[in-house]
């Protein structure tokens, strides 16, 4: 039960979180895969020693939306209140934003949100020794994943004016970098496989196809991310008839105003790579994914972030104009900006219940503690936890209807061993996302495992979901006339099943103690 303000864990897809996040292996990116929660996880350990864990968990979720708003709104102030209030609402208000929160990739959106920070800094008067700075100070929250440092590093690159800007102002943002690319040259080619272009691709997720989906900022590749009033009618047309008045402001005004110019080329540009990279280019991409680096992009509807920011940008500079023409201005301005942010909403209107639905809080069971404690109070260096059944996402009864990736790694001090290839399906295949997994998974997804195999792995502790999907193995050992033992757990509860190596084997022996075991 959820007490306090800041009671309670986010079990949401990708968005996990932990009552007490530790520093382990993972968070400085030794683990095994591709390091895609470098220095984030780090980051969240650190706040987490001073904050409440709940209230960094909860600020993770609002700082990108904030960041965007105010984001978009400075950027357009030069048009006044009514442009900003308008750039705000549609930045914070769209398919882009509504389908990768549902993913749960708010912390990502963190990337989204710094670009219009990014242009700002870029463009800012001054040396460039002080412009250098303030791309340093914007690309921060953004750096804190590597898709969001990519995102921060090309919009300096698109805002600079020269050769030489360009080729000085994405330096910050490459310094910041530096945690996420020196961990990912441990394993450079992890999850690194063609199948994730294919599988990660752009779709239909209304009724206008995938053209018209991406045209409208939506199209993201997982169903369970689908907003169901992009089914409707009159939901598209509304986001069609803002990308249709985007679209004429940068056709007149792209001569007048630099900063419209470039943000209806961003917009056709983004538009058109993310159509030709899920259309005619889909082969092209799928090769490039062994190309180390590439396949942090392969989900391509990321690429939306620039033309869901153009388009905020462009309407509310057009309604800011129309405003300008129009007498009263200040009654014209008042209605302008009420109908606009209420257009916002009319884009995503079951965002709200959807995120109440899916992504609150959620109240751990107690046997969580137990399960943890258990393993970090006893954990010694270079020991090892394996965690069943082997597959990358939880399901639970307690957590809701909705997936979510397994959250134990962020709570364990020991290095944990964890399934992390993808199986994706959609038009009737399935994709098979892999690179990630080590060449011994086979053997932990067995309905028996040899503890003898978990010794060599260096693995002591196992632990086992009960009640999420998959098959928990039985752990077995040689007993005496070739018949096998099976180990009793240290730990059986409602929830998890955990096996203590070290206290069920004898060390010298490596046979099971009296009691440890049941002959089969």
């Amino acid at each position: 039960m959820l007490t306090g303000p800041w009671d309670g864990v986010f079990l949401h897809r990708d968005f996990v979180t932990v009552p007490d996040p530790v520093w382990n292996d993972a968070v400085w990116g030794r683990g095994a895969g591709a390091p895609r929660s470098v220095p984030f996880d780090a980051v969240v350990a650190a706040l987490s020693t001073v904050l409440p864990s709940g209230l960094v968990a909860r600020g993770l979720m609002v700082a990108p939306l904030l960041l965007a708003g105010c984001g978009a709104a400075v950027l357009v102030r030069r048009h006044g209140a009514v442009a900003s209030s308008t750039a705000a609402a549609l930045a914070v208000l769209n398919p882009y934003v509504a389908e990768r929160l549902l993913l749960g990739q708010a912390p990502t959106l963190l990337g989204y949100a710094v670009i219009p920070w990014v242009v700002l800094a870029a463009r800012a008067g001054g040396p460039l020794r002080r412009r250098l700075m303030l791309v340093l100070a914007a690309a921060v929250p953004a750096a804190l994943t590597p898709v969001g440092s990519l995102m921060a590093g090309g919009t300096a690159l698109l805002a600079a004016r020269g050769w030489r800007e360009r080729l000085l102002l994405p330096l910050p943002v490459l310094a910041l970098s530096t945690p996420w690319i020196l961990a990912g040259l441990r394993d450079p080619g992890a999850g690194a496989v063609g199948a994730g272009a294919d599988a990660f691709a752009v779709r239909s997720d209304g009724i206008g196809g995938t053209v018209g989906a991406v045209l409208t900022l939506g199209g993201v590749w997982a169903p369970g991310a689908w907003l169901e009033s992009r089914s409707g009618t009159w939901v598209v047309l509304v986001e069609v008839l803002l990308v249709l008045a985007a679209l004429l402001t940068w056709w007149f005004g792209r001569g007048r105003h630099r900063g419209i110019a470039l943000a209806g080329t961003a917009y056709l540009v983004g538009v058109g790579t993310v159509l030709a990279l899920a259309g005619p280019l889909l082969p092209l991409w799928r090769m490039l994914q062994s190309v180390p680096g590439v396949a942090l992009l392969r989900d391509t509807h990321r690429l939306l972030a620039w033309p869901a920011l153009a388009v905020a940008v462009l309407v509310a500079a057009g309604v800011s104009r129309l405003v300008r023409n129009t007498s009263p201005k200040r009654s014209v301005a008042a209605g302008a900006a009420v109908l606009t942010v209420a257009t916002a909403v009319l884009t995503v209107p079951d965002l709200p219940g959807r995120m109440a639905r899916e992504a609150a809080p959620v109240a751990l069971p107690a046997e969580w503690d137990t399960v943890v404690d258990l393993v970090n109070q006893d954990a010694e260096p270079g020991e090892r936890s394996l965690l069943l059944p082997w597959q990358p996402f939880r399901t639970t009864a307690w957590a809701g209807p909705t997936t979510f990736l397994d959250p134990l790694p962020r709570a364990l001090e020991t290095e944990t061993l964890h399934a992390r290839n993808l199986q994706v399906r959609r038009d009737g295949q399935t994709f098979h996302v892999g690179g990630e997994d080590p060449p011994y998974a086979s053997q932990l997804a067995q309905e028996q495992i040899d503890t003898a195999v978990l010794r060599g792995l260096g693995v002591r502790w196992v632990l086992a979901w009960r009640g999420s999907p998959g098959v928990i193995p039985e752990l077995t050992v040689p007993g005496p006339d070739e018949t096998l033992l099976a180990l009793d757990p240290v730990h059986l509860g409602p929830d998890w099943v955990v096996w203590d190596l070290d206290d069920l084997l004898d060390s010298a022996s490596g046979q099971p103690r009296p009691g440890a075991g049941a002959s089969r």
